[in-house]
């Protein structure tokens, strides 16, 4: 039976990576596969990656009625997760109301949308993944029972402290906090509870066996659990440890049954950190055969996920990572113990600890890079040959792999456009191939956020961009140079360019301001209308520009074309004329405005002129963030929602 529910798991995995419509296929490749291991075990693991297979179905969605029965399922920062007839929703304006409790509820619906860009987490995503489809307004409610499960007692203990103790316990058992206050990964994933469960069973096996110190653990783990909501770095320890306590022998089949066991259970976790940090853990303990530094292990793993996940390396959060993990858990339990014995001491000494751990955390040393899979597996590889035989080779791919993330650009033989998702507002990067500059066109503002600090810098350093050759500010309107001061102090901004008049170059490429001499009726019409070619492929950005502007532009330059169209004031009626579009005609339209915004952009006549000329469009309420590379031989594209595809093959 040796590895055999081991290399059952790895199959597991691949069908949960692998989309739905997919899934059936991939089972030509297991079932060879499968029918080489041995007997009963074969039918097993096949009956268990059915199983898997048909957890993985998308659910019918149903959308929630105006009017009905609800139970507070969880409590979040802003919003609380509500269970009715139809479902799991979203529901905001139910802060009142605690854990458990039973409501009769009137309610008003909206699908899940949010802003996508590559590189940033994608909050709709993240609950359709739970089958959340929905987000809704409580209007009224009334309450028809209150919980009185052991979580709901839980939660009112800790609702009945005062404030400054309410909000420590909040975010240190709930990590319910300050949108401004936000903790790092490793409460999260559940790693400090971990650690606590391992030092508990080792204090244990002081005055009693191992394994029974293991089953009493155990134990306390599904109390805690069920306190928890069993959430999902809960329900992974659990499994992990019973598989463990059960089979305490076998470590490769002991990792596979585990790691099957819970992605039965939560497949959409597959490829998010509270499954694939543990996982990787323990997979590559199998193979180091040689005594390894715990250090140099644990960095090993974390510098590729790092870089996959955030994009971002960092050094401090590195070498600081063993000691943050034990003062989150120096302060779980505390938290724990205070709400059981309110000692006064536990408080000020747990809230000393969230101060170091936010000191600790404040210090940083980054290097940015934008890992793809191919990165991470390369990486997996080589480090499974250093664990296994101390292979030099191995270790010098691995520095020249580390050493590749920073000087990536450099090697880049493609210009890259990238229209950002900003809401109302736009933003456009256009990076050109071996890093010979950084053009930023536009930066969006809001009165309501900082969006340069939430998206357009993340999403800048997300593709290796730390600073901005250039900045062409098309026009002072707020959801065009609304943020450029936030920009400033988050990154260096080499020129900035509000004139028509000036000129931009750099090495063979130009890009050239149309219409410099032109005053128009308003400062829209007068917008920099910005023409670039890269590789022959034809780029126009026409900023805020509508019909006038449209107009002069046909009669100064008969001859202009477009291959990709940036569409003028977010796809508003006011710009994009029939005879503009018949006059350029591209191959793509580009439209960057909000979901459901105020203005109604981009207006259905816009979308109905695109499509008669027969143009493509891509707007960023439904694509997200579209990404566009440029090189001698081809033009593809690929958006934040997931669409891919060629535009031009030369």
């Amino acid at each position: 039976m040796k590895s055999t529910w081991l290399y059952c798991a790895l199959c597991a995995i691949v069908l949960c990576v692998v989309p739905y419509s997919y899934t059936w296929w991939t089972w030509i490749f297991i079932v060879p596969f499968l029918f080489r291991r041995q007997g009963v075990y074969c039918l097993i693991s096949f009956a268990l990656l059915f199983v898997l297979t048909l957890r993985m179905k998308p659910p019918q969605i149903n959308q929630p009625e105006a009017h009905t029965r609800l139970k507070i399922h969880e409590i979040h920062t802003s919003y609380v997760i509500a269970e009715g007839p139809q479902g799991k929703f979203l529901l905001y304006g139910a802060e009142s109301y605690g854990l458990d409790d039973v409501l009769e509820a009137d309610i008003s619906c909206e699908l899940l949308s949010s802003q996508k860009n590559f590189g940033l987490f994608d909050f709709s995503a993240y609950m359709k993944k739970r089958n959340i489809h929905y987000s809704c307004e409580l209007k009224e409610s009334s309450l028809l029972a209150q919980g009185n499960s052991l979580r709901a007692s839980l939660w009112k203990r800790v609702q009945a402290f005062e404030n400054p103790q309410r909000k420590w316990l909040l975010q240190s058992l709930y990590h319910i906090q300050d949108k401004e206050d936000r903790l790092e990964f490793i409460g999260s994933t559940g790693l400090h509870l971990s650690l606590l469960l391992h030092c508990l069973t080792s204090l244990a096996s002081l005055w009693i066996s191992k394994r029974r110190a293991q089953g009493i653990c155990l134990f306390v783990l599904a109390g805690a659990a069920t306190l928890g909501s069993w959430r999902d770095s809960l329900l992974r320890i659990f499994c992990f440890r019973l598989v463990a306590w059960l089979m305490p022998h076998n470590k490769q089949d002991r990792l596979g049954i585990s790691a099957l066991l819970f992605l039965i259970c939560r497949p959409y976790l597959v490829n998010e950190l509270v499954f694939v940090l543990p996982f990787l853990f323990r997979f590559l303990a199998l193979f180091q055969h040689r005594h390894i530094p715990r250090f140099f292990y644990t960095m090993s793993v974390l510098i590729p996920l790092q870089f996959y996940y955030f994009h971002e390396l960092d050094i401090i959060g590195l070498l600081i990572f063993s000691v943050l993990r034990y003062l989150y858990m120096a302060n779980y339990c505390c938290a724990m113990l205070y709400c059981i014995l309110p000692f006064s001491l536990l408080f000020p000494l747990g809230n000393l600890i969230l101060e170091i751990i936010r000191s600790l955390e404040s210090f940083h040393i980054s290097f940015y890079y934008q890992a793809s899979l191919l990165f991470v597996t390369l990486w997996l590889y080589f480090l499974l040959h250093c664990f296994h035989r101390r292979n030099r080779r191995a270790l010098f791919s691995l520095l020249l792999m580390l050493l590749y993330t920073q000087y990536a650009p450099y090697f880049r033989p493609y210009a890259h456009v990238l229209m950002l998702d900003v809401g109302q507002g736009d933003c456009t990067l256009i990076s050109l191939p071996f890093h010979q500059g950084n053009i930023l066109i536009d930066v969006a503002g809001s009165e309501k956020r900082n969006i340069p600090k939430d998206v357009i810098v993340p999403a800048l350093q997300a593709q290796g961009v730390t600073s901005i050759d250039a900045l062409i500010i098309t026009h002072d309107d707020l959801d065009h140079s609304g943020g450029l001061e936030q920009l400033q102090e988050l990154m260096e901004v080499k020129r900035i360019i509000t004139s028509k008049q000036e000129t931009l170059e750099f090495g063979s490429f130009q890009f050239l301001f149309l219409l410099p001499d032109a005053e128009l009726s308003d400062k829209n019409e007068n917008s920099i209308i910005t023409y670039v070619d890269l590789f022959k492929q034809r780029f126009l950005f026409m900023g805020d520009a509508g019909k006038q502007a449209e107009a002069l532009l046909m009669k100064r330059y008969p001859s202009l074309k477009a291959d990709i169209l940036k569409v003028g004031h977010h796809g508003s009626k006011s710009a994009s004329s029939r005879p503009f579009l018949h006059s350029l005609h591209p191959l793509l339209a580009l439209i960057s405005c909000g979901a459901h915004n105020f203005y109604g952009h981009p207006h259905q006549e816009v979308l109905d002129a695109l499509q008669t000329a027969n143009i493509s469009i891509m707007d960023t309420p439904h694509t997200g963030a579209v990404s566009i590379k440029i090189t001698n031989f081809f033009q593809i594209y690929k958006t934040a929602a997931g669409d891919f595809g060629v535009i031009h093959i030369k």
